[in-house]
Order: C-alpha cells, then sequence, then structure tokens
C-alpha cells in the first residue's frame, strides 16, 4: 500500500522501474516533473489525493529516454527542484545595476522609472523590475493638501484626542456627517492614465482623443449627508445663490437635514457634525444646532483643516465624482438627475465600512501629532 495522503497530486513509481535496485519500494513524483516522462506511464498510476491509498504492482517501465533528467536529479539531491545557479546569467538586472539604480533614487525619489530607464539604456520593463522586485519600492503618487500651520496641527491633534474618545462607545455610529461639494457638467479625466488605441492621429481625435473644457462650465453646489446607517437626500442649492448662515439654516438645517434625521433615527439620539465653513461656524448657526438639534459637534470642538477627517471628504464624494463624471452631461438637469441615480445607489455596506474608518483616521491623526495621516 502507498498512502499518499499527505503528497501533492503527482505519479508514484516504485524503485525497482527506476533502476534503484533491492527491494520494491515507492517514490513520489510530482505532476510537473511526471510530465516530462512522456505518455508511456500507464494513467491508473496517476493518482490523487481523492483517492486515499493505492497498490501498485512491482514491475518495470524500461529505460524512458524523457525522464532521465527528472530521475538524475531525483536521486543525487533529494528532491525535483532546479540545481541552485541554473540558468541564464544576469546581464542587465546585475547587482552593480541595481546598486547604481538605489543610489540615483536615494539622491533624487522624484525619478520616473522610464527616463531612469532612458539614462541608463535599458528598457523600462527591466527599470521597473529593477525598482519594484528588486528594491521593493512602490510609486506613490504626490498630492496637493493645505499648509498646517503649529496652530492647527496642535488643535488637530487635541481635538482627535477627544473625538476617538467619544467613538469608543460608539458614538460615531449615530453621527451624522455633513458636507457640501461642487459638481460640473464636465468629463473628469486622468491625462497620465487616459488613453485612445488608434493607428493614426486623426484617427485618435475622431474617437476623443482631444475632450473639450469651458474656462468656466455649468455647476451645481450639492448638500448631503450620511451616517453608518443611512444618507439623507442630496440637496441641490440654486444657481447663484450663495451659502450664507441664513440660507444654511433655511434651506438645508430646516428643510433638508432635521426631518430626513428625525424621521431616520424615529426618537434615538444622534450627534451632527459640519466642518468649519464660514456658514457653518456662524454664531447664528452654532445656536441654531444646539436649540434645535439632540446633539452636535461645536466649532471649537472639530479639528480644524481636515477634510481627512469627514467621510464624505476622505471616500463619498470622490466615489460619486468618478461615477457622475466619467462623461460629460449635456446640461445641469442631466447631471443633478446623474447624481440622484449615483447618491441612491451607495450601498448601506459602503457607508457602514467609510464610517468605521472614522476612528481609524483619528488614531493616524494622533499618531502624526495632528500632521497629515499617509496614505496610499
Amino acid at each position: 500500500m502507498v498512502d499518499i495522503a499527505s503528497v501533492d497530486i503527482g505519479v508514484v513509481i516504485d524503485k525497482e522501474s527506476l533502476g534503484a535496485g533491492g527491494a520494491c519500494g515507492y517514490i513520489i513524483i510530482p505532476r510537473r516533473a511526471a510530465t516530462s516522462l512522456g505518455k508511456t506511464l500507464p494513467p491508473r498510476l496517476l493518482l490523487s489525493r481523492e483517492n486515499g491509498a493505492a497498490e501498485l504492482p512491482a514491475q518495470k517501465f524500461g529505460a524512458i529516454k524523457q525522464g532521465d533528467d527528472s530521475i538524475s536529479r531525483f536521486k543525487k539531491l533529494g528532491t525535483f527542484l532546479d540545481r541552485c545557479g541554473r540558468g541564464r546569467k544576469p546581464t542587465v538586472v546585475t547587482p552593480d545595476r541595481i546598486k547604481a539604480v538605489k543610489e540615483r533614487i536615494r539622491r533624487n525619489p522624484h525619478r520616473s522609472i522610464r527616463k531612469m530607464a532612458k539614462g541608463m539604456k535599458i528598457s523600462s520593463r527591466s527599470m521597473g523590475r529593477i525598482v519594484k522586485d528588486k528594491l521593493k519600492l512602490t510609486c506613490y503618487r504626490v498630492r496637493k493638501a493645505a499648509i498646517l500651520s503649529e496652530a492647527t496641527t496642535k488643535k488637530r491633534l487635541e481635538r482627535s484626542k477627544k473625538l476617538l474618545q467619544r467613538t469608543r462607545n460608539g458614538e460615531h455610529l449615530v453621527t451624522v456627517f455633513s458636507d457640501e461639494k461642487l459638481f460640473t457638467v464636465q468629463a473628469e479625466f486622468n491625462p497620465q492614465n487616459h488613453r485612445v488605441l488608434a493607428e493614426t492621429s486623426e484617427e485618435a481625435f475622431a474617437n476623443g482623443r482631444t475632450i473639450h473644457q469651458a474656462s468656466h462650465p455649468a455647476s451645481v453646489m450639492v448638500f448631503g449627508a450620511v451616517c453608518a446607517d443611512g444618507k439623507s437626500p442630496l440637496l441641490f442649492v440654486d444657481q447663484g445663490v450663495k451659502i450664507n448662515k441664513e440660507v444654511y439654516i433655511s434651506q438645508i438645517l430646516e428643510k433638508t437635514l432635521l426631518p430626513w434625521a428625525q424621521k431616520h433615527f424615529n426618537g434615538r439620539r444622534w450627534v451632527f457634525q459640519q466642518d468649519g465653513a464660514p456658514a457653518h461656524t456662524a454664531k447664528l448657526s452654532q445656536q441654531w444646532c444646539e436649540t434645535h438639534l439632540p446633539a452636535f459637534i461645536p466649532k471649537d470642538e472639530w479639528p480644524p483643516s481636515s477634510p481627512d477627517l469627514n467621510p464624505l471628504d476622505y471616500s463619498i464624494w470622490g466615489v460619486l465624482q468618478n461615477k457622475v463624471n466619467a462623461k460629460p452631461h449635456s446640461s445641469i438637469e442631466a447631471l443633478k438627475k446623474t447624481l440622484v441615480k449615483e447618491w441612491d445607489a451607495l450601498s448601506p455596506e459602503y457607508l457602514r465600512a467609510t464610517i468605521d474608518a472614522y476612528p481609524r483616521r483619528l488614531r493616524a491623526v494622533i499618531e502624526k501629532r495632528g500632521g497629515r495621516m499617509e496614505q496610499d
């Protein structure tokens, strides 16, 4: 009997058939190596884990020319793996070149793989292999962010600590995060990754190589609010209307936010969050929130310059913009229709995952002592 319960799928051959001599026993040849033996082996010798154990008669198959290398390797090394050092010696990805690339990146980490490859007269593929496989480096996109003063950094640290403490009892799960966002009818595209495949430049132009953009495209301001298990309806602010404290209170808080939140939470306690926009931090707006809402985060408790802590800013608006502005819209009404469609399509699972990231981001700000958190 041959027990192969713990052996990978393979071929079982008795040692005598390989010329080992002596008493009959069995060795296991991995299927990859067995393939080189050709199709001369009886099919019943191909075993799998499902067979459990199998009885094989001691029989000789004679010399099999194709399997000589595999059999010789097994006899000498006890394995079918290739010997160390076999294969063609590297001529491009050499230790000296790897060292040279490492030094160039040390002096200037903003170098592009394509330009380094051109400067060292090797292919971009080989340079990519050196950077990614040998040096284990990853390309990160450069991001723009507002400068944080020392005072702002200190406030971000102190307030993030207090907000994190409040999340330990699950308060973030009943917090309504809010924000405004401006959307345009134009399509957004990344010139680095947006390509058109064509035989000629004329054909590429006909297939949309050039995207025409207006200097001042038509746009619409949108207000939205989300929590761990729901989202408010989108509110479109009329064109030409500036969101001051009066408009913010009458159009957004009174007519949109409060009716939705009362219906959604149905008597449960909830907390309202808003950023540091002038209309939000105005004395009249703060007084309205204190009078009409069960709880809210006052202006002196929310970290300043912190879009990286608002779920709408760090995730939801970006997802919505990628979907909505994947193509241009012919009018504001068409843009609004697409916005409502994609907003309604945001799943409860996605909303919960986005809110769950909020405490982790607070910890990241604290670890950075109030500075910007690192993101991929």
